[in-house]
């Protein structure tokens, strides 16, 4: 009896940590810079001049061609998406596009640049480090607030900034994921680092480390975590699917 246990435990112990996930498509693409999801749940693939929309079957909607590579991209609902080239941007959908640059007499360096949920924008400001919310359409400065820099021991490596229920949320390099409230006041640091990204889900922030996709609870700052496969750049989860995205090719899984 004692062998037979010890034999179900072994057989049984890998299903529970790798547990199996049903092959909806692979997708041949070539060239990709980074990967998205919009709130619906599709998936989009940046190359460098080239933005693609898949469906959750897989299936190619729609393709966008740019001038040069953005500084930003964000599918947003994925009715109305934003672009960033340089410090011009533009909030577009299928019909529409409105477009604007950032005022220089607000903003003398922009080095990142977010959408916020109020058609507003975030800007990081390189030249004194710090951010300001932008209102495009009446060209306003409606916050401001200088990032304070004993946060970071190092030079800042800020590589993306995304805003997500009303938080700021900037990712550095060496210090890992800052987190703001909406008027720019630092609340909290998920210190990770060594990050390449981040997304989120309904209450989560989730990230990849290593061969562990890293769930964080943004209200009760619990985690959880989730075995990847550490060769993929980017694992992106939504409610139906989970996209594993390597360097020219996507999976896409059932995700129940």
């Amino acid at each position: 009896m004692d062998k037979l246990k010890i034999f179900l435990i072994l057989l049984l112990a890998p299903l529970h940590a790798y547990p199996q996930q049903a092959l909806v498509k692979t997708i041949e693409i070539s060239d990709v810079q980074s990967a998205y999801v919009d709130r619906p749940g599709d998936l989009y693939i940046l190359q460098k001049k080239n933005i693609k929309k898949y469906d959750v079957q897989g299936n190619l909607v729609s393709e966008l061609k740019l001038e040069s590579k953005p500084l930003v991209f964000d599918p947003r609902d994925g009715a109305r998406s934003f672009v960033c080239i340089e410090n011009k941007c533009s909030f577009f959908t299928e019909e529409t596009k409105q477009e604007f640059t950032i005022p220089q007499e607000f903003v003398i360096e922009p080095s990142l640049i977010c959408s916020s949920g109020d058609h507003n924008v975030w800007v990081l400001d390189k030249a004194d480090f710090s951010l300001k919310k932008i209102s495009p359409t009446e060209s306003k400065m409606l916050a401001e607030v200088v990032v304070d820099a004993t946060l970071f021991k190092q030079k800042p490596e800020i590589l993306m900034m995304r805003e997500y229920q009303n938080f700021l949320f900037i990712l550095d390099k060496n210090v890992g994921i800052v987190v703001f409230n909406g008027i720019g006041k630092r609340i909290r640091v998920i210190s990770e680092p060594n990050l390449s990204y981040f997304n989120f889900l309904g209450e989560e922030i989730y990230f990849k480390k290593g061969d562990k996709l890293v769930y964080y609870d943004l209200f009760d700052t619990t985690t959880r975590e989730e075995s990847i496969d550490a060769a993929c750049k980017y694992a992106l989860i939504t409610d139906v699917r989970k996209y594993l995205v390597y360097e020219n090719k996507v999976d896409i899984f059932e995700n129940p």
